[in-house]
């Protein structure tokens, strides 16, 4: 007997794997019903599991090749047996071959007018989160839960560090509200009360010559302060929405530095100061010199903001296998350790020796600025001797000295 339900499963199974349809159902018997590895794969009638075998001989249309590690046939009683196999199966779809190892097979075949039919089918796979000597996913739990819990750690640590960079956004918003609302409308207030007064008065002073040129160098003190304010927000503004992006380009050095000794000029001349430049003329460097241009101006006007009148200043520029150095030396007032620690950390600013109001923003634009520029600011300052703020810019290879 167990010969006999062998060669009849058999007969089957080879029908089956040789993706042999017809041959196939007629090794059911009418009250076929089967259990399949797919997740949809249980079906109590004949008519359903037919159906089942139709959609997957439609979907891997390609012979199976297999091998049978285990094989035994369990009579049940007379006429009916319980089969139980092993067996390693490769498929080929028509997206590549897919192996399925250790695949467990059980039938009950019955028989019916002479000849052994298959009854029942069920078909498993061993879960592969199982390790040897599990009956459940003990050890996959585990891993799992590791896995869950690096990965809430790493949302938490994100979200740690968005929040951090959202405060600090809101600080500096809160910061530029103030400067918006009270840096900027108080030069306006006074132009208004400058202007008032002379137009009140114009008729009484028209010809005092002292009287006007106080208040056109008064007006012209504000104008440079309002632009200098305008400028640097309006960096920061373009640099905090990544609308501003290097264009870069060969720029002779001291003729991009020379032009912002220029343009602050009436300042220093104020003061009564000295501005020195140690520029090689054959320095060319490449980068952005619009960008480059905001950095330079806004150290040299810290350095000549904090410099006492009849001071000097010193513009240099040196040149290293890896980067150029441009150096802007005042011999001010200087700072301590944690002033220069808080620097760039928000809006921090001192009045000048002259008395001369700031917003701190010049600076974090530069320090924004020198990152887009892949360089970096470097400080170096001792309280009551001076300062030395240095921009390093890479050398690229179109770099050339």
């Amino acid at each position: 007997m167990e010969e006999e339900v062998k060669r009849a499963y058999l007969r089957y199974f080879e029908n089956y794997v040789q993706r042999n349809y017809d041959e196939t159902i007629k090794s059911f018997s009418k009250s076929f019903n089967m259990i399949g590895t797919g997740i949809d794969e249980f079906s109590l009638t004949y008519e359903n599991s037919i159906n089942l075998y139709k959609r997957e001989f439609k979907q891997a249309p390609e012979p199976y090749t297999y091998n049978f590690k285990e094989f035994k046939v369990f009579p049940i009683c007379e006429g009916s047996a319980y089969i139980m196999a092993l067996v390693d199966m490769k498929i080929l779809l028509p997206n590549g071959e897919f192996e399925l190892t250790n695949n467990r097979t059980t039938a009950i075949l019955k028989k019916e007018d002479g000849e052994w039919k298959v009854i029942h089918g069920h078909w498993s796979q061993p879960d592969e989160k199982l390790q040897e000597g599990e009956s459940v996913p003990l050890s996959a739990v585990v891993r799992e839960n590791k896995e869950l819990k690096n990965q809430l750690l790493l949302k938490q640590d994100q979200l740690e560090k968005q929040n951090e960079q959202l405060k600090e956004m809101n600080q500096s918003l809160q910061k530029l509200f103030s400067i918006v609302s009270h840096d900027l409308k108080s030069p306006f207030n006074a132009f208004l009360g400058i202007t008032d007064l002379m137009i009140m008065n114009f008729e009484h002073d028209f010809e005092n010559k002292e009287y006007f040129q106080m208040r056109l160098q008064l007006l012209n003190d504000l104008a440079h302060s309002l632009y200098d304010l305008t400028e640097n927000l309006l960096n920061w503004a373009k640099l905090n929405t990544n609308t501003i992006e290097p264009k870069y380009r060969e720029v002779p050095l001291d003729s991009l530095i020379q032009k912002q000794v220029n343009a602050l000029q009436p300042i220093w001349l104020k003061k009564r100061m000295t501005i020195q430049e140690n520029v090689p003329h054959e320095f060319i460097v490449y980068t952005d010199p619009d960008m480059l241009a905001v950095i330079v101006r806004n150290l040299l006007s810290n350095a000549i903001k904090f410099s006492y009148p009849e001071g000097k200043v010193v513009i240099s520029a040196t040149k290293e296998d890896k980067h150029f150095t441009i150096s802007v030396t005042d011999n001010g007032i200087g700072m301590t350790k944690d002033q220069i620690q808080n620097l760039f950390k928000s809006f921090h600013s001192n009045r000048g020796t002259d008395n001369e109001k700031g917003t701190g923003i010049g600076l974090v634009t530069c320090k924004e600025i020198a990152d887009k520029l892949n360089g970096n600011i470097q400080i170096d300052s001792e309280l009551g001797k001076g300062t030395t703020m240095s921009i390093l810019l890479p050398c690229f290879q179109n770099n050339k000295s």
